[in-house]
């Protein structure tokens, strides 16, 4: 009985011993994941930190913040995310879809970057192409992007116009007159041109002989 009972008590006293561990381990574990979490929170709050801090980590393939995803719908339509970008890129699709009504679906990405770094926005963007929405940067050739969020390409004419809406002082406005006048262009193209963008793919709205290229406007 004696000896029984010595058992019992070793096995005890190893259970303890075995209790104090898991619970050293644990609270080591946690400590290691609020470091973890703090480091993530300061690198997502300092955007020009991050930006370093990403670049570094991209020189020698490592994701900075929270590695590959194991499964999960987002990480297999989109590989290479990491947190932050899930978010950003939830974000800029939120951006786009509620001021779509406004803009026809063109939107400049000096706007998205202001509702929202715009290299931050680009790689999102050419990893939302997988959705099959229309998502692209698009380029209008004077220093000036804007962001697409419908299925719809941009033509050669239609780049044109945007551009000449753009300037200063055109708020957005265009006519086929200053489309034959400044471009040259024949008064049937003009017409057609912005026709095609009124019915077709709805970038712009029509009044008094006038067009205005909502993408273009000024909203604020």
């Amino acid at each position: 009985m004696h000896r029984l009972n010595g058992v019992g008590l070793a096995g005890l006293d190893r259970h303890s011993e075995s209790t104090r561990s898991y619970a050293a381990l644990s609270s080591s574990l946690s400590q290691s994941q609020i470091r973890h979490l703090e480091s993530q929170l300061t690198i997502r709050a300092d955007a020009n930190f991050r930006h370093k801090f990403t670049q570094m980590c991209g020189s020698i393939g490592v994701d900075p913040l929270a590695g590959p995803r194991k499964g999960g719908w987002w990480a297999e339509l989109m590989p290479g995310f990491g947190d932050w970008q899930y978010e950003l890129g939830v974000q800029v699709v939120d951006v786009c879809v509620s001021t779509r009504e406004k803009n026809g679906g063109m939107m400049e990405l000096a706007e998205v970057v202001r509702l929202v770094t715009e290299e931050d926005i680009i790689r999102c963007i050419k990893t939302l192409q997988p959705l099959g929405a229309g998502y692209q940067i698009v380029d209008l050739g004077d220093g000036r992007k804007m962001v697409r969020s419908v299925p719809k390409e941009l033509d050669s004419d239609q780049a044109v116009i945007l551009a000449l809406a753009r300037q200063p002082g055109k708020f957005g406005k265009i006519t086929e007159e200053e489309l034959v006048e400044e471009k040259g262009w024949t008064r049937q193209r003009a017409k057609g041109a912005l026709e095609n963008m009124l019915i077709r793919d709805g970038l712009c709205w029509h009044y008094d002989r006038v067009y205005w290229v909502t993408s273009a406007m000024q909203w604020d």
